[in-house]
């Protein structure tokens, strides 16, 4: 029975269509690996990624598209309204299928030891890899961004990178490599109003270290267009590190109640890339108030899909 891995590396270029085309081409037809998907996002210019598979072939396939995306943008040139500290700003590494998340930890570590090796690009551990504590999310590592923290390691013994000398890669920056037990819930909320500081506000009300989620690690308020009418608005784009604790109703809920006291609606909501379908049945639950057929809460058998994954197993 084979082991897999996920994993949603983001490189800091979400414009060029010819750049964006040569890092994907690196995880696309590899034996062992699947491209889930990709959306490159030119309001943000970044690109995430995400891509399931054996975790021989995923080191190999990350390697290769993270030297891609180091040969390509140049973080000297780069701009983007999403924190980056470099050309492949993240690669986090999370259990899918028959793998322990200690596994994954010696994965994440191989996979940063090596990246520095072959591109001599500092790396900073994160989630389970995490040497300090404060390091355990993004917040602290990206603070000032790029442009900060290649100024702040210069100086800062706390700021360093831990692995490579202190100091940043002079065009590919910096990479954070981890391995963390969930999948993080991407999860925006769009806001009717071009209004950035309400945003930022309402970012503020659920931000885990002074807000009331203290598994939303990352979020930010930042200007978008609307996909669906084009139109300019807001979004609060929250990065949700257990999203079974902190279920997305509740963060929307009480996004739309704190907009209401702006006198802001509510466009739309959005999750980007993948998450576990007993996310979405949370969800559910809460807003249709099921109790289940089988008994309360008793809602993974219930589920046809689930019946037969256990018959393809």
């Amino acid at each position: 029975m084979s082991s897999y891995i996920l994993s949603d590396p983001n490189f800091s270029d979400g414009t060029r269509a010819e750049v964006i085309d040569k890092i994907i081409d690196q995880l696309r037809g590899r034996d062992g690996v699947k491209l889930i998907g990709y959306e490159p996002d030119s309001d943000f210019n970044r690109l995430p990624v995400e891509v399931l598979g054996r975790p021989e072939a995923m080191k190999e396939a990350l390697l290769d598209a993270a030297g891609k995306a180091y040969e390509l943008i140049d973080m000297e040139k780069q701009r983007g309204r999403h924190p980056r500290i470099g050309a492949v700003d993240t690669i986090e590494i999370y259990p899918c299928k028959d793998i322990t998340i200690d596994e994954c930890k010696e994965f994440a570590e191989d996979l940063g030891q090596e990246l520095y090796k072959r591109y001599d690009v500092p790396i900073y551990f994160t989630g389970k890899n995490a040497r300090r504590r404060e390091n355990e999310g993004l917040t602290f590592i990206r603070k000032g961004n790029y442009e900060g923290l290649k100024e702040a390691v210069l100086v800062d013994p706390e700021r360093a990178p831990d692995i490579g000398p202190a100091k940043l890669h002079p065009t590919a920056g910096a990479t954070i490599v981890g391995a963390l037990e969930e999948h993080d819930a991407y999860f925006n909320v769009v806001l009717d109003t071009t209004d950035l500081a309400i945003a930022k506000k309402l970012a503020s009300y659920v931000r885990g270290k002074h807000g009331g989620f203290t598994n939303i690690q990352g979020v930010i308020g930042l200007p978008q267009t609307h996909r669906r009418t084009g139109k300019a608005c807001t979004v609060v784009s929250c990065e949700i590190t257990n999203p079974l604790k902190t279920p997305l109703h509740r963060v929307y809920n009480l996004l739309k109640a704190e907009a209401a006291r702006y006198g802001v609606n509510v466009l739309a909501a959005q999750v980007c890339g993948t998450i576990a379908a007993e996310v979405l049945v949370q969800t559910a639950e809460w807003y249709l108030q099921l109790e289940g057929i089988n008994g309360p809460w008793d809602y993974k058998s219930q589920i046809l899909e689930n019946h037969l994954l256990e018959l393809d197993a």
